[in-house]
Formats: structure tokens, C-alpha cells, sequence
């Protein structure tokens, strides 16, 4: 088995898992600490922002503030023989109630990850409606998507919709069959982008549209090795799907200045900043946004077993440590934000089992503050461990530390 699936298999049994934890305030799987004198070293880097570029873009994002992912939710997905729906995944439907709970702990921006592959009807109009397996009960996601939507803008915060586990290894999952038979996959993209962009036209310029998810071709090159092709190929891919994106967009009327996202090469720092990753062409200048993730070490992050044949961490915050995040931000400042093109870090996250409290606490706080210190907008990644999903939606001590810690 390859090193990647081995990853991903992890990974997705870390979203899932991660989705059932309470909120209480002690971690029973890990080791705790005392939390409350953590900070941030003396050498953190500072404030960058003023020596940036200062477009519209920029400023956009810096505006964002703090985010929040409404994760394993509407972004939920079955198989073919299984529907997942919005509670698949462990978590309650989102109510309007939870979005006005996150506006008031401060944040003033959700990515609410979506996705539509179980509700896509047959080619070629792939139209988005009720869920395919005829559940009955199942409301249209479309519907359900803008319902949610409207509560994050009434609120007047920002929100991002993206095109969630369509890009998956999902049995419905569709997007990475760009790799095989690419005009089919993109007539399809074309037509889901569509819709969504046509049932969103006009809304508020804070709603924005993210192209997809962590999505990259490993069946063309292997990140660890093997694939059909070339790098480059599966690059091209990727690039080519962004275009798709950008011009599906702002070819519906009331999208036409729209703030765009654009998913990196696997949403990773390294191969977002590597020259074949091209950002698209665009009708307008400074609506574009790149989009990248961040779990970073994966031993610490995502790792959950002492065992785990990958290596495992329970601590984080050596020197060494902070170094890398440094390092790893600089390459988004060179690449990007230098440029004028602004970042949002759309997931970060660490997992609770057999972790140390205030390590979690610390490696939260410093990658908060300098994606804030660099003028980019984190979306912390969470499924209900963090901020319980039912009222009276507590946050986790260790959350709230985080907070205190953040200027």
C-alpha cells in the first residue's frame, strides 16, 4: 500500500473520530497539563502586514479576522451503498443558533465545506437536488447549503463554500476522474460551478467560493513515488481545473467581481509554492486567493497511536519546531503574499488522543498568530471536539486558552 493511502486512511479516520469527542474540558485519551502558562516565545515572529502589498485582496483577507471550519457535516459522504447525509458523520444538522454561538467567541469568518456529489443527478445536466439513493427525507442540497449560507452572512460574517469530498476517494467522489477521461470531469465541474455560482449570484461580495479540496493526482505522479505520468501532468491538471473554476465563475452574471479561492496542489504549503502550481488568468485583478492547509508535523497533528508506523509526536514546540513554521510561512510570503496575493490557511488542526493539552494549546496559538502576524486568515479545522455542535456549545478550556493567548 502506498505511503499516501496509508496517510489518508488516517487522516479520515481522524476526521471521523475527532467529530464524536464532546468538548469536555479534559482529554481522557491524552496527557494533561497545565495549559495556562503557555505562550508564545520572546522570538516569535512579528507583524508583517505593513511591508505587504496593500490591494483590495489583501486587505479582504486580513478582514476575515479568525475562522472556523463547520467540518464533517454538510461536507459528509457514504458510499454507494451507504448515505451519509448531514449526520453521517456524528454531528447534529447545523442550526442558526451554533453559527450565532461562533460569532460570538470571536470568529468573524466559517468555511462551510460542502459536498455534492450525493445529491448530483445523472449527465449531462448533473443537476444538484435531493440525495440519489430516494432516502425521502433527505432535503435538497442546494437548498440547504444557501439556507445555512444566509445565517453565516446575516450575521455578517464571511463565508466560504467550496466543492468538499467530491474530490476524494469517496465511491461517489467524481473530481479526481480528471486523471482518466478529463473533458468528462470537467463538463461535469463546469456544471456543478455553475449552478452553485448561478443560486448565489448577487449575495454578499463575503461569500466566497473555494474550487475544491485537497485535491491532487497521485494515479499521474506520486508524491512518494509511482504514477502514470509526470509531475508536470498532474500538475497541469490541477491548474486547468482552477482555470475551469475562474471561468465558470465570472461567466454567471452577479459574480462577476466575486473573491475567488483557489485550492493549492494538495492544498500543501511546498507544492503550492512550486513553479508548476500556476495561479489562474482572472477578469479582474485582486479577487484571487490562494488556499492551503496546515498539519504540520503530521506525526503530531494527525498521528493518534504511540505505534503508528509513520511516527508518532505527543509534544510539539522545540526550536526546531518553530523554525519550521517560520520557514514554512516564509515560502507563502515569497511566493504569494509578496506578490500582492493574499492567503487563507483554510485548515489547521491537531488531533486530542495521546497528546499533551498544552502542546495542542501552543502549536494552536502559534499557528493563529502568525498566519495573523503574515495577514493570512486561519480556518481552524474542527468537527465538534473544539466547540461542541449542541447547545449551549461549549468550547473547549483548551480553545478558550488559545484565544487569550492570540493577539
Amino acid at each position: 500500500m502506498k505511503i499516501f493511502l496509508i496517510f489518508f486512511s488516517v487522516f479520515f479516520i481522524f476526521s471521523i473520530v475527532t467529530c464524536t469527542t464532546n468538548g469536555d474540558q479534559t482529554n481522557t485519551n491524552g496527557t494533561n497539563s497545565n495549559f495556562d502558562d503557555v505562550v508564545l516565545p520572546s522570538n516569535f515572529p512579528g507583524n508583517i502586514t505593513g511591508a505587504l502589498p496593500d490591494n483590495e485582496a489583501m486587505k479582504f483577507v486580513r478582514d476575515m479576522g479568525i475562522a472556523i471550519n463547520i467540518g464533517n457535516t454538510l461536507d459528509a459522504i457514504g458510499s454507494n451503498s451507504w448515505h451519509a447525509g448531514e449526520n453521517g458523520w456524528g454531528n447534529p444538522n447545523i442550526t442558526q443558533s451554533f453559527i450565532k454561538a461562533l460569532k460570538n467567541y470571536g470568529y468573524k469568518s466559517i468555511r462551510l465545506p460542502v459536498t455534492w456529489a450525493e445529491y448530483i443527478g445523472a449527465a449531462p445536466d448533473y443537476t444538484i437536488g435531493k440525495c440519489v439513493f430516494n432516502c425521502g427525507n433527505c432535503p435538497n442540497r442546494m437548498d440547504r447549503a444557501a439556507e445555512v449560507v444566509k445565517w453565516i452572512l446575516d450575521e455578517d460574517m464571511y463565508c466560504i463554500i467550496n466543492l468538499h469530498h467530491d474530490g476524494g476517494h469517496s465511491d461517489k467522489s467524481w473530481i479526481l476522474n480528471a486523471s482518466k477521461n478529463f473533458d468528462t470531469a470537467k463538463d461535469q465541474f463546469i456544471k456543478i460551478w455553475k449552478q452553485i455560482a448561478v443560486r448565489f449570484a448577487g449575495a454578499s461580495d463575503k461569500l466566497i467560493f473555494e474550487s475544491m479540496n485537497e485535491v491532487g493526482f497521485d494515479d499521474v505522479w506520486g508524491q512518494w513515488g509511482g504514477g502514470s505520468g509526470t509531475k508536470k501532468q498532474a500538475f497541469d491538471l490541477l491548474n486547468a481545473l482552477n482555470q475551469t473554476f475562474v471561468d465558470t465563475v465570472r461567466g454567471v452574471q452577479g459574480n462577476e467581481d466575486r473573491f475567488l479561492l483557489i485550492a493549492g496542489y494538495w492544498t500543501n504549503i511546498g507544492h503550492s509554492c512550486d513553479p508548476l502550481f500556476k495561479m489562474p488568468e482572472d477578469t479582474i485583478d485582486h479577487r484571487l486567493i490562494l488556499s492551503v492547509h496546515y498539519y504540520d508535523p503530521s506525526t503530531f497533528c494527525i498521528a493518534e497511536e504511540r505505534n503508528n508506523s509513520w511516527g508518532f509526536r505527543d509534544s510539539w514546540g522545540t526550536a526546531s519546531d518553530y523554525n519550521h513554521l517560520k520557514n514554512e510561512y516564509d515560502k507563502l510570503k515569497t511566493n504569494y503574499l509578496d506578490k500582492g496575493i493574499p492567503v487563507i490557511m483554510g485548515e489547521y488542526g491537531v488531533a486530542f488522543k495521546n497528546k499533551i493539552e498544552s502542546s495542542r494549546v501552543e502549536w494552536m496559538a502559534a499557528v493563529t498568530q502568525i498566519s495573523l502576524n503574515y495577514g493570512i486568515c486561519p480556518v481552524l479545522w474542527d468537527t465538534g471536539g473544539e466547540i461542541n455542535r449542541r447547545s449551549p456549545y461549549v468550547m473547549r478550556n483548551t480553545l478558550k486558552r488559545v484565544w487569550e493567548i492570540v493577539e
